[in-house]
């Protein structure tokens, strides 16, 4: 059953919201490391998820490779990341988490997850999952729905 324009409207107007609040959220909340931007968690994230290069780095936080490779070196001047040979092509490198770095990144995540927890107060346990698998599922959606216009664009 498709879900209708109106809804669908509204949902859009709600998103909005909700990414202005956590953008707002971001730029209040106390930082983690005195030199680092929170914008930079992403990275830093999807590099603890799975060392990787640069160009895969780069699609896989949804940002122009430049802007990656730019966030990358500027972590490396932090000592956060480093780049080592990647086994599979001794001619390119992936970007990994120095010890500082993941000591970073868990500091990161026991803070936010924290801060989570006292926003989320008053949800219950299970409204609390229903949200971060309906989360999970709107990802997924969304990534579909990029996939489907870069491929029509570069089809164009």
């Amino acid at each position: 059953m498709a879900i209708d324009a109106e809804l669908s409207g509204q949902l859009v107007v709600d998103l909005s919201r909700v990414v202005k609040l956590l953008r707002a959220v971001n730029i209040a909340v106390p930082r983690f490391h005195e030199s680092l931007e929170p914008s930079a968690h992403p990275l830093l994230f999807a590099i603890h998820d799975e060392p990787t290069r640069v160009t895969d780095l780069a699609d896989r936080v949804h940002t122009d490779v430049s802007v990656v490779s730019r966030q990358v070196r500027h972590l490396a001047t932090l000592g956060l990341v480093t780049k080592v040979p990647d086994p599979d092509d001794g001619r390119a490198s992936l970007v990994i988490l120095t010890t500082e770095g993941s000591e970073l990144v868990s500091r990161v995540f026991d803070g936010r997850g924290q801060w989570m927890a006292e926003v989320l107060s008053d949800w219950t346990p299970e409204q609390a999952a229903s949200l971060n698998d309906h989360l999970i599922h709107l990802a997924e959606s969304l990534r579909t729905e990029l996939n489907a216009l870069t491929s029509v664009k570069e089809n164009s």
